[in-house]
């Protein structure tokens, strides 16, 4: 190529790369809205029961529906003291009434649980839950398609289980999302302290994690998710992933990505009271009900994350743009009611 072309070539191919995320946003923004959320809730509603009381309780959640099967199953471990599924409410009713079952230990009874604790009370409810549910409606979950999530302290426990499924009586992940990670010392003091997260570098290699977290949540999340990050060295770089969702503002408006900022409150699953009945329905409704927490950060991060990664244990094809450091779907937040789009996510990767 003569001299004089290079400039000019390569102003072109920036122009190119520099426009196909510009190009990619429209559909992008489309395929994560609202709107787009709201039709994968395929089913009217949602049948609920609990096994166990106190800290032993767990919540099961499934489609209202009749004849299915196969169904995979997500095992939701929450963060400290967020024994009331409330706050996860919009996730949940996302993720169960597009087809799945999804169990919500409690494994607390408020501060009285010491941190060391949490990983056997929410695996044995966990599999109290599950034996439970086979009793109940046999082939109706699908072991093989199981994903573990966890938030806060339950990125611990879904990582300590992860660890031995089997010894707990639990099927295997096949894939793991941990949200704002943290760990004992973040909600306790002195020998209760001590971290509880176990050996992760043991973790299967085959085994997608990927690690999210607010980039506000810098007491938490943050120090968490990049420490855990560098334990995971030995998962292939097509298999991990530590993705940081910014704060960001819109003249008036602004979100910040704190460490609850996986919340989504929903009103019809406050359950306050580990040890007295539920309803046994929960009926279906079109909009996700409106709270300050839940914003661009949920539909185009922590639900597109969850969502995507469901969809794989139940048999789509692997989430390779989840584990991309350059794909724009891995880092387009959506746009503001004005059309100006929200800071793009950033991506860590200690091991390289």
């Amino acid at each position: 190529m003569p001299q004089f072309f290079k400039p000019l070539a390569l102003l072109i191919l920036l122009g190119f790369s520099l426009a196909t995320p510009a190009k990619a946003s429209p559909e992008l923004a489309a395929r994560y809205s609202p709107e787009a959320w709201q039709t994968r809730r395929i089913h009217s509603g949602v049948q609920v029961f609990s096994v166990g009381e106190g800290p032993a309780r767990a919540y099961v959640f499934m489609p209202d529906a009749s004849g299915l099967r196969g169904l995979p199953l997500v095992l939701f471990q929450h963060g400290w003291l967020g024994m009331n599924p409330k706050n996860f409410g919009g996730l949940i009713d996302l993720v169960v009434r597009r087809g799945a079952v999804l169990i919500y230990p409690v494994y607390q009874d408020g501060d009285q649980t010491a941190p060391q604790a949490v990983t056997r009370l929410a695996a044995q409810a966990a599999a109290n839950a599950l034996a439970e549910t086979e009793k109940r409606y046999p082939r109706l979950i699908d072991r093989s398609r199981t994903l573990y999530w966890g938030f806060s302290m339950g990125s611990s426990i879904s990582l300590n289980i992860a660890l031995q499924p089997a010894s707990f009586g639990l099927p295997a992940p096949r894939a793991l999302l941990l949200l704002a990670p943290g760990d004992a010392h973040h909600v306790a003091k002195g020998e209760r302290a001590q971290s509880i997260i176990g050996p992760v570098e043991r973790l299967p290699a085959d085994l997608p994690v990927v690690i999210a977290t607010g980039a506000a949540d810098t007491s938490i999340g943050v120090p968490t998710g990049r420490a855990l990050a560098e334990r995971l060295c030995h998962l292939p770089s097509s298999r991990r992933n530590l993705i940081l969702f910014p704060s960001d503002s819109d003249g008036e408006r602004r979100i910040t990505a704190g460490h609850g900022s996986p919340g989504a409150p929903d009103s019809r699953y406050d359950f306050p009271d580990s040890r007295r009945p539920v309803a046994e329905q929960i009926a279906g409704t079109r909009e996700f009900e409106p709270s300050g927490s839940l914003n661009l950060l949920d539909y185009y991060g922590y639900w597109r994350l969850t969502m995507r990664l469901l969809d794989y244990v139940d048999g789509s094809e692997f989430p390779s743009e989840l584990f991309s450091r350059k794909a724009a779907e891995n880092r387009f937040l959506g746009y503001w009611p004005g059309g100006q789009p929200y800071r793009e996510a950033e991506i860590e990767d200690p091991c390289s």
